[in-house]
């Protein structure tokens, strides 16, 4: 506490902002302790007379000790003052305080001085800062706020009233406001990271949640370099940004549009230099942007002898304002890079820009139109001298069809001169009543406005008769007016002589073609019909036990009947394609399951050739298509068989890639490759002709007719598709097939009737057939379905039978005696009113044939001779809806049995029969435990060797419902490819009915 005078003395000359800095209190301490000196001295005058001369003696020489310390003291206050002042005065030895009070006075009133200037500065600046368009915070540096106006209160949510802020602590402020912002944890992130760094940070942008932009300056503030605290200033510049955003958005549409035009944008400034040059200016005149920019525009396109008149025309808009080029289109030429003039389409613009004009021209390259329009000039007077020389007759009338103009070519197809004609009416040419009326409706149509062409019997000048072809259109003059007609004429009489002719010969090829089509269904039906008995005979014959010779006899038999069946089946293929009768039976197939068909197939014909036959599909081909898989396969067999037949060694490829693919189809390439023979050149261009072969030696060794690649192009054709072929002569062959089939439905395939023969277990079929070996064959193949059948040589027989018996479905042929199968059929669906299904079995395939059938009331057709799986295909889709399916196989087991034949064999020994059947009870259950076993391991070889062990005692039973079936299972299990699924079922089949036999023989034993 200082004394009390000094303390008088503080309140009355000091501020409190100077009592509190350290060095003032240095001072003040050393005036409190003079204060307190002279108080020590006066008291120690006071009491001087009072002690003794001793103590006085002390107190002297104590009381100089004080007063050489006081001077000290008074001295080093001077000093100190006059350091602290700035006081430029001698020091005083004496310590005389007046002098020094003085001093100390008068520098108290400078300071004074100085701080009401001060103040008066802080006031201003605080105003101005109060009043800045800005949120503005100072902060010391610990954070406690200096000062703050109100429009960063009112940013940051923090009242009205910015002076009761000062003071209060910030160090959390950030994490308080951070909500506001769109990105919180930036925004806190941001405030530490400057605070951090302590450097100025300015235009640093920050956005509210409610989608303002703030701009954030950041000023740390030093003091003779030490960091005494921060300026912080918010700016919300929300508006300013959307406009720069608006305007650069503007100048980048601008841009775009500028860049993306078609015609060639410049800009250049008053004295021609090159300001813009767009990507179409680029492109005309062959120079880059880079090259452009900057350089005078007579130096990059203008011509040299345009460019006096440009810089003329320039300089007078300058000095004058005049221009006779802007803003019209003008035609000029410019000049490229390389020197080439070309024709240009022109229009110039200006508009001033910081009091500076610029010119802004737009470019158009009209070569192609100028070269249009010389060539429409030129062929306007290619016209017009064609009109005045055509060979065609030009004839020009009025409306009351008075001849106007006649060309040459008119006068001399009419016969008449130009004056002859000129004047005259067209009644003149006119034969008859008739052409009168024609003339009359045309000129009708003309008054219409109506243009056409038609034909017409005339005479000419000498009274022959003539035909014209007339082209007439109406005539306008330049308003609009209809005055007349014009005709273009040609005599056409040569060519009605020969249409006379041609429809003569027309009538006869047709006569022909009828003969024709009339001869091939009668030897198709000649051929078919014992081919079908053959065929079917050679069936039934490999149903057998032959020997391995007779076996080789039967297979030559058979390769020879398919081979004459195919010479005779495509023979009609060719025939319907020249009547236009091939049509696709489209439907959905598995093209996978036909290739693995067709590779089954023709596997052992390569085999046995020694050629490696493989094939490739791509892992994208589509699970099924939409498309007649019976011609697909008809022509790759036809294809992968020649390939074969031509190849000596090497091999045979088939490969199947998908080359696109849309939503509904794919587009796919079959390539078949061969290491063969080859072919020449030469003879590639007729390779898919009629009757075609490249050589007269390969149709003797290696056989054929010729029409199979005719065929194939044909079919592929109407597939929509293509082939394409390559060849060399000792190299090999390969054929390229590309078509686009129509994606299906793997659910919906035509095949997936089940293939089991015993399907049509139990089915009453009426078989009517003129011909004993036909019926003999079907009546076989029927059994071996398990159907029973009845016979009727024709139709009046099938009528009886059909009244006395009912039947699950007939198989009708066509051609009979007494009552054919068409009339049948009739009576059948008319008379009888009968709905079974009816299947004909027919020789003739040709499509009016069929449509015949199947319009009287037929449900399906069988071309003879047929194969057993197709006929057992046609008369399951007609029978598998109408027979229930059994509950379980077991229901439809038949556990008959016939012992006559063994009865017959004993000669009576009763004995013998009861041995055999005792043996036949022993060794059928292993056997059928055996080949159920060896089915389930896939051991075909073992399923095969017991069905063969077992038929004999099957037969021996009279075991008549299995006829054939051990036989069938045999050959099945002895198939290359084995058909697993069908194989199953036969052997069920087979199991399940001994099982019955074997029961019922133990309960009757």
């Amino acid at each position: 506490m200082y004394h009390k005078l000094l303390q008088k003395q503080i309140r009355k000359y000091l501020p409190d902002d100077l009592v509190d800095q350290e060095s003032c209190r240095a001072f003040l301490e050393s005036v409190n302790n003079s204060y307190e000196s002279f108080e020590r001295d006066r008291e120690l005058m006071e009491h001087a007379f009072t002690i003794s001369e001793k103590e006085f003696a002390e107190v002297n020489d104590e009381l100089n000790t004080l007063a050489d310390q006081r001077l000290l003291t008074l001295k080093q206050l001077n000093e100190t003052i006059s350091s602290l002042l700035g006081s430029d005065q001698p020091v005083d030895e004496m310590g005389n305080l007046v002098a020094l009070s003085e001093k100390i006075k008068a520098q108290v009133k400078i300071n004074k001085l100085t701080e009401e200037e001060l103040s008066r500065n802080i006031t201003i600046f605080k105003t101005l800062l109060a009043n800045l368009q800005s949120g503005i915070l100072v902060e010391n540096e610990d954070r406690k706020i200096l000062f703050t106006n109100k429009l960063f209160c009112s940013i940051f949510n923090m009242g009205d009233n910015p002076d009761l802020l000062v003071g209060k602590d910030c160090t959390e402020s950030a994490n308080h406001c951070k909500d506001l912002f769109q990105a919180p944890a930036e925004f806190v992130n941001g405030i530490n990271s400057l605070l951090q760094n302590r450097k100025a940070v300015y235009n640093e942008m920050v956005e509210t949640k409610e989608g303002r932009i703030l701009e954030r300056d950041f000023v740390p503030i030093y003091v003779d370099e030490v960091y005494k605290g921060h300026f912080w200033k918010y700016t919300d510049v929300t508006e300013k940004v959307h406009y720069q955003e608006s305007l650069q958005e503007s100048e980048e549409r601008n841009r775009l549009v500028m860049n993306s035009s078609l015609d060639a944008i410049v800009i250049s400034d008053d004295e021609g230099n090159v300001e813009y040059w767009n990507p179409r200016a680029e492109q005309l005149m062959g120079w880059t942007q880079t090259e452009a920019m900057g350089k005078s525009m007579t130096k990059l396109f203008i011509p040299d002898h345009m460019r006096s008149a440009h810089d003329t025309g320039m300089n007078r808009y300058l000095d004058t304002g005049e221009s006779r080029i802007l803003n019209k289109e003008l035609e000029l030429t410019a000049i490229n890079k390389a020197g080439e003039e070309f024709p240009i389409e022109l229009v110039v613009v200006t508009y001033q820009q910081n009091g500076k004009h610029y010119f802004c021209g737009f470019m158009k390259d009209i070569s192609s139109r100028k070269r249009s329009e010389n060539l429409l000039k030129a062929q306007e007077e290619k016209y017009r001298n064609i009109i005045t020389n055509m060979n065609l007759g030009l004839l020009e009338v009025d409306k009351e069809e008075t001849i106007l103009f006649a060309n040459q070519s008119f006068c001399e197809i009419s016969g008449y001169s130009v004056e002859e004609l000129v004047g005259n009416k067209t009644s003149l040419f006119l034969l008859s009543e008739k052409e009168v009326s024609v003339l009359q409706q045309k000129h009708q149509l003309r008054t219409r406005g109506v243009s056409d062409s038609y034909e017409i019997a005339v005479k000419n000048k000498k009274g022959e008769v003539r035909w014209w072809f007339i082209s007439g259109a109406p005539n306008y003059n330049d308003e609009g007016d209809l005055v007349g007609s014009v005709g273009i004429h040609l005599d056409i009489t040569k060519q009605k002589e020969l249409e006379s002719a041609l429809a003569i010969a027309k009538n006869r090829a047709e006569e022909a073609s009828v003969a024709k089509e009339a001869f091939l269904a009668n030897m198709s039906h000649e051929i078919r019909t014992p081919l079908n008995a053959i065929i079917g005979m050679i069936r039934e014959l490999s149903r057998e036990e032959l020997s391995p010779k007779q076996q080789t006899y039967l297979s030559h038999t058979d390769t020879a009947a398919r081979h004459l069946l195919s010479i005779v089946n495509n023979i009609l293929d060719i025939s319907k394609i020249e009547a236009g009768e091939l049509k696709l039976d489209e439907h959905n197939f598995s093209l996978q399951a036909l290739i693995a068909n067709i590779s089954s197939i023709l596997h052992f014909k390569a085999s046995k050739k020694g050629i490696k036959l493989t094939s490739r599909l791509s892992e994208n081909i589509w699970s099924a298509f939409i498309g007649d898989s019976a011609r697909i396969r008809q022509v790759l067999l036809n294809l992968l068989d020649n390939a074969i037949k031509f190849t000596i060694e090497g091999s045979v490829h088939l490969d199947i890639e998908v080359l696109g693919e849309e939503e509904n189809s794919q587009k796919i390439r079959i390539a078949i490759s061969d290491t063969g023979i080859g072919m020449d050149p030469d003879y590639l261009d007729q390779l898919f002709s009629k009757f075609s072969q490249a050589e007269k030696s390969t149709s003797r060794r290696f056989g054929g007719t010729g029409l199979g690649m005719s065929i194939t192009k044909e079919i592929i054709k109407l597939m929509g598709g293509d082939i394409v072929v390559e060849s060399t002569k000792g190299v090999g062959t390969q054929f390229q097939i590309m078509v686009e089939l129509s994606k299906g439905d793997i659910n919906k395939l035509s095949d997936r009737i089940q293939d089991s023969e015993h399907l049509l277990q139990g089915a009453h079929v009426l078989l009517v057939e003129d011909n004993v070996m036909n019926r003999f064959i079907a009546n076989k193949s029927l059994s071996h379905f398990g159907c029973t059948t009845d016979e009727a040589e024709n139709g009046l027989v099938a009528l009886d039978l059909l009244k006395k018996n009912k039947y699950d479905l007939i198989l009708m042929d066509v051609q009979m005696p007494k009552l054919d199968g068409v009339e049948t059929t009739k009576i059948i669906r008319n008379d009888l009113k009968l709905d079974l299904p009816i299947i004909a079995v027919t020789a003739n395939a040709f499509k009016k044939d069929i449509d015949l059938y199947l319009s009287i009331g037929m449900n399906d057709y069988v071309t003879k001779p047929f194969e057993e799986k197709e006929l057992f295909s046609t008369i399951a889709k007609q029978l598998v809806w109408n027979i229930p399916p059994p509950t379980s196989v077991a229901n439809n087991i038949d556990d008959g049995y016939d012992l006559s034949q063994l009865i017959e064999l004993s000669r009576g020994d009763e004995e013998f029969v009861k041995n055999m059947v005792g043996i036949f009870l022993e060794h059928t259950p292993p056997a059928l435990e055996e080949m159920t076993k060896a089915l389930a391991d896939h051991d075909f070889t073992t399923v095969a060797k017991v069905a063969h062990r077992i038929k004999p005692s099957v037969e021996s039973m009279g075991i008549r419902q299995l006829d054939g079936v051990a036989r069938d299972i045999e050959l099945s299990a002895k198939e290359e490819i084995v058909d697993e699924e069908g194989l199953s079922s036969k052997v069920y089949f087979l199991t399940e009915t001994l099982s019955a036999v074997l029961e019922k023989l133990r309960k009757e034993e």
